[in-house]
C-alpha cells in the first residue's frame, strides 16, 4: 500500500488519506488519525476529518498533544510537510522525534521538495528514511555516488535514480507542476529610479551585515516603484475577465488598492482555495522569503488560467527570478521522471494480471 501521494488537487490528497485510512481500520491496525499540516490550512481540512487530533506545524515545538496519542494505533498523517526543509531548525528536530513514535505514517503534498532536490531528504524522511537509503540529510545533500542494481554509477540525486525509489511508495497524479502558460510581464525602472536602486544598493552593502537583508530591501523597494504601477495599469487595461493581483506584504496591497480601487489584490501568506475563479493570476512582485508560497497558489488555478509575473531589470529580480524557476524547473523533472515511473509500475501489474 502506498503512504505518499503528490497531488496539486485538495480532494484527490483527502480522499487518499481517507482510503489509506480506511484499508489500516479494516485491517485492525489503527483507530485513530493524527493530522500534522500549515496553520493557514486547519479550518479547510480539518472539517472532513472530525473527531480527529489535528495540530499545526508551526505549534509543534510548543505542545505535547501527538506526544501523548496511542503512537501504535494512529495513523500520522503529513500534509505539505516539504516547506520544512531546514534540518537544522527546532520544527524539523521536533518533527523527527514525534513521526518516530508512530508506527503508521502517510504524506500528502502538492510537490516532493521545495527549494532543491537536495531538500527531497526532509520530508521523506519523517515517513521512512530508507526511502532514499540515508540515514541523515547531510549526507543526501552530499550527492555522492551510489551503484545501481544493473550496476552503474549513479549521483544521489539523479532524477531517474529518485524516481525509482520513490515509485513503490508515492503515488503522483501530475507531469507538469507549471501546466499553465507563464508569462513574464516586464516593468523596466526608468532611468532616475535606477539611479535611486543603484544608490540605495550601495548604502545597504555597507550597513547591512549579510546578503538576505539587502536583497529583501531592495525587493521591497523595486516593488513600489511608480514604474511597475504604470506597468500594471496598461495591463489590466488589456485583461478580460476575473484577475487577482499576488504580493509578498499586506501593506503593499493596501498601496494597490489606493490606486486601483477595486482591485483583487492578495498576499501570498493569505489563505488559498478560490483562485479556480480567476482567468489571470499576476504574480506583481516575486516572492522574496517563502517561495513555496506561491505553490498553495498554483496549486488551485484552472488549466486554461494565465499566470503573469512581474520582472524588472534589477538585479534583485534577476536573482527572485532564478530562485523561483530553477525550483520549479527541478520539481517539474522530478514529476515527470516519478509520474512515468508510477505509469510504468500500472501498466507491468496489468500485463502481470
Amino acid at each position: 500500500m502506498k503512504r505518499i501521494l503528490y497531488s496539486k488537487d485538495i480532494q484527490h490528497r483527502l480522499s487518499f488519506v481517507e482510503s489509506v485510512y480506511s484499508r489500516l481500520i479494516k485491517a485492525g491496525l489503527v483507530d485513530n488519525i493524527a493530522y500534522l499540516l500549515p496553520k493557514k490550512f486547519m479550518a479547510e481540512v480539518s472539517q472532513h476529518f472530525p473527531g480527529c487530533t489535528f495540530q499545526a506545524y508551526e505549534d509543534v515545538v510548543k505542545s505535547n498533544t501527538l506526544f501523548n496519542l496511542d503512537t501504535e494505533r494512529t495513523l500520522l498523517v503529513l500534509d505539505r510537510p516539504a516547506r520544512y526543509k531546514n534540518i537544522t531548525s527546532n520544527t524539523f528536530v521536533r518533527l523527527s522525534r514525534l513521526t518516530a513514535k508512530f508506527r503508521h505514517r502517510m504524506l500528502v503534498d502538492i510537490v516532493p521538495f521545495t527549494a532543491s532536490i537536495e531538500y527531497l531528504y526532509a520530508p521523506l524522511a519523517f515517513v521512512d528514511r530508507s526511502i532514499l537509503g540515508y540515514q541523515h540529510g547531510y549526507a543526501f545533500r552530499e550527492n555522492n555516488w551510489e551503484i545501481t542494481e544493473a550496476n552503474d554509477p549513479v549521483r544521489a540525486h539523479d532524477i531517474g535514480l529518485l524516481a525509482r525509489k520513490l515509485a513503490p511508495v508515492a503515488d503522483i497524479d501530475y507531469s507538469d507542476l507549471l501546466g499553465n502558460q507563464v508569462e513574464i510581464v516586464h516593468a523596466p525602472l526608468t532611468r532616475g529610479e535606477a539611479a535611486e536602486y543603484e544608490q540605495k544598493r550601495d548604502e545597504l552593502f555597507i550597513t547591512e551585515n549579510s546578503e538576505r537583508p539587502v536583497i529583501t530591501r531592495l525587493a521591497d523597494w523595486t516593488n513600489i516603484r511608480e514604474s511597475r504601477y504604470e506597468r500594471l495599469q496598461s495591463l489590466l487595461s488589456t485583461l478580460p475577465g476575473n484577475t487577482v493581483i499576488y504580493t509578498n506584504l499586506s501593506g503593499h496591497n493596501k498601496r494597490l488598492l489606493k490606486r486601483f480601487p477595486g482591485l483583487k489584490v492578495k498576499s501570498f501568506y493569505d489563505a488559498n482555495g478560490t483562485e479556480d475563479q480567476y482567468d489571470q493570476v499576476v504574480l506583481f512582485e516575486l516572492p522574496i522569503v517563502k517561495g513555496y508560497l506561491f505553490l498553495d497558489v498554483i496549486a488551485n488555478v484552472r488549466p486554461d488560467c494565465r499566470v503573469m509575473v512581474f520582472r524588472s531589470n534589477t538585479t534583485v529580480d534577476d536573482m527572485l527570478a532564478k530562485d523561483l524557476f530553477d525550483q520549479y524547473e527541478q520539481i517539474n523533472q522530478l514529476a515527470q521522471a516519478l509520474h512515468k515511473e508510477v505509469h510504468n509500475e500500472r501498466r507491468q501489474k496489468d500485463v502481470s494480471q
